[in-house]
């Protein structure tokens, strides 16, 4: 396997075009399997630019693509309010925007991502993860509960999607298996 496969770096400025693209390519793959999660307004560039700037994107790339990415950060929708989590009074980071590209699915990179993001909440003294996946989409939500994240009480509904969106959180104990 390709060395930088086993990297996962902060995404530069200069990322945001192939992160863009593999949200697209993301976005056509579920639609080809009726999946209306994302649409091609969003992730808006715009707002992935920021997170970029700001330091939260992390990737893994190779040299055509980026092969997945992750935010990671404190931004809790304003949804999150109504919803009813076990860990009330946790130190949270929240996970938005896990995508791996269409070519590299199946391989392991989204549970590697998820596992990064536990490690790297962690690391900087948090000791929950929070966030949010399409109810319509198996795929994400088996991985989620899979790696032991709890569905809260409580939904949301984003980009005009008639569909919830189901809250996850998981407490983080410092045992993370490598990924």
């Amino acid at each position: 396997m390709n060395l930088l496969l086993n990297r996962i770096t902060k995404a530069a400025i200069a990322d945001l075009p192939m992160v863009m693209e593999t949200f697209m390519a993301c976005t056509a793959e579920l639609k080809k399997h009726g999946i209306n999660q994302w649409n091609y307004q969003y992730p808006e560039p715009t707002e992935v630019l920021n997170d970029i700037k700001d330091g939260t994107v992390f990737i893994i790339k190779n040299s055509k693509r980026v092969v997945a990415c992750i935010t990671l950060n404190t931004k809790q929708d304003i949804q999150y309010k109504k919803v009813d989590w076990v860990h009330k009074d946790a130190k949270v980071m929240v996970m938005h925007r896990l995508a791996v590209h269409p070519a590299s699915q199946g391989l392991g990179f989204a549970k590697k991502m998820c596992q990064f993001a536990e490690e790297h909440a962690l690391k900087n003294g948090f000791n929950c993860i929070r966030l949010d996946a399409f109810s319509d989409n198996p795929s994400s939500n088996s991985l989620y509960l899979s790696l032991g994240y709890e569905i809260a009480s409580g939904i949301c509904y984003y980009h005009d999607v008639k569909k919830p969106f189901y809250c996850y959180e998981k407490e983080l104990t410092g045992k993370i298996s490598k990924y």
